[in-house]
């Protein structure tokens, strides 16, 4: 019912392009800011949303923020303005095209803390490679979920790319399975959720949906939904993504129609 939903939302904002530019800029700062805000936000970043927003569109910054936080917000707008030069160029999506993703989000960034707060260290990282050594996570229940080992990388990625290419799926649920399934591979030493949320969107964008931003405070049910994936339950998975796009098609289509309005087109 959800994916039907979605379809007609899709019809309508079909039916309204070519969207006017003025109205397009409107609508790509916002979800720019938004998505780069909210990625980097489940990972941790200490930008708000308004230091997320200055600095993208004036390059102001706050003091006593950590300048990989800027980095990382830069290196995210970069990555999702590559996507849209990826869509116009009809450039398949390939492993490499996913490492070029990670490497881009880690450009200017040659380490990452790991470890408890009271004990962390230093880790060097190579963007745009393959983790060398096996990475875990501990969940919500406090337990350790180790990730997909380091040999066997390379052979489960390939098969993700596989499956985006071969796909009999809804756009939005093979969006969904390709996140949860690059996650689940955990293929990078870091940034392996903004990649995969990259990805998602890559996905939904190709096929002329819009991108879904999942948002900061609905951080929890996200990764519940992810655990519950773990233990082979993807539909709640499935069913976030596509209320996120459904929302998001919403949007789009109220700040169209508002704008038009203004300009006595409806």
């Amino acid at each position: 019912m959800i994916f039907e939903d979605i379809d007609k939302l899709k019809c309508r904002l079909d039916s309204l392009r070519p969207i006017h530019p003025e109205i397009m800029e409107i609508i790509d700062k916002k979800f720019k800011i938004d998505w780069t805000y909210n990625s980097n936000a489940i990972e941790g970043s200490s930008l708000s949303l308004q230091e997320t927003s200055f600095f993208l569109q004036y390059g102001l910054t706050s003091k006593g923020k950590p300048l990989k936080d800027y980095l990382e917000a830069q290196n995210h707008a970069e990555a999702i303005d590559w996507l849209r030069d990826i869509i116009k160029e009809k450039k398949p999506i390939t492993e490499g095209l996913i490492k070029e993703l990670h490497a881009l989000l880690f450009k200017g960034i040659d380490y990452i803390w790991v470890g408890p707060p009271d004990i962390r260290v230093k880790k060097k990282i190579s963007p745009g490679k393959y983790k060398t050594e096996p990475n875990y996570v501990i969940t919500l229940e406090g337990e350790i979920h180790y990730y997909c080992e380091p040999i066997r990388v390379p052979e489960e990625m390939e098969k993700l790319v596989k499956m985006i290419n071969n796909s009999l799926y809804h756009p939005v649920e093979l969006s969904a399975r390709a996140h949860y399934k690059l996650v689940a591979i955990h293929p990078f030493d870091d940034g392996n959720g903004r990649v995969a949320r990259l990805l998602m969107n890559l996905i939904l964008m190709k096929y002329g949906y819009v991108p879904v931003v999942i948002k900061q405070e609905n951080r929890e049910d996200y990764y519940k939904a992810l655990m519950k994936a773990d233990a082979g339950e993807m539909d709640d998975f499935i069913q976030l993504v596509a209320a996120e796009e459904r929302n998001s098609l919403r949007l789009i289509l109220e700040i169209i129609e508002k704008h038009m309005e203004k300009r006595g087109q409806i």
